[in-house]
């Protein structure tokens, strides 16, 4: 089913989280740990997806396989990756990285690490959460 950062416009934040593959262990070691800390992020109100450039089978064998609570999306062709991280179109690569957009479409904040392993932990996303909550709190 497709998705797009407008399907939560005026509803919740969105955290975007984008992997290299969803095959690798440090990126199945992230998708886990987002996943044990899900509730904590909905009862900030707000909605995560992950965004691999593999093919959906792959994500749905490693979403079935992990059990998250959470969308895992396909972006073969990086047309949304290239929208938010640097995509690099003859190595078909790029860097981990995560947005995080407030629930009006507006960018907060955006990562970019050279590996998952430095990206900002969970408990600075959940900060940055309830920071924006205040600003975005009528």
């Amino acid at each position: 089913m497709p998705h797009s950062p407008w399907d939560y416009k005026q509803r919740e934040h969105l955290v975007l989280l984008f992997l290299r593959s969803s095959a690798t262990g440090e990126s199945r070691g992230l998708l886990r740990e987002f996943s044990q800390y899900y509730s904590m992020f909905r009862e900030e109100g707000c909605a995560i997806l992950a965004v691999t450039p593999d093919t959906v089978i792959t994500n749905l064998q490693t979403q079935e396989m992990l059990h998250l609570p959470f969308a895992l999306l396909a972006d073969a062709g990086g047309t949304v990756i290239r929208r938010y991280i640097r995509w690099d179109e003859t190595s078909r690569s790029y860097r981990p990285g995560i947005v995080l957009a407030d629930r009006y479409n507006s960018m907060y904040a955006q990562w970019v690490a050279d590996n998952e392993g430095e990206l900002p932990s969970i408990e600075e996303l959940l900060e940055s959460l309830r920071y924006l909550n205040k600003l975005c709190t009528p």
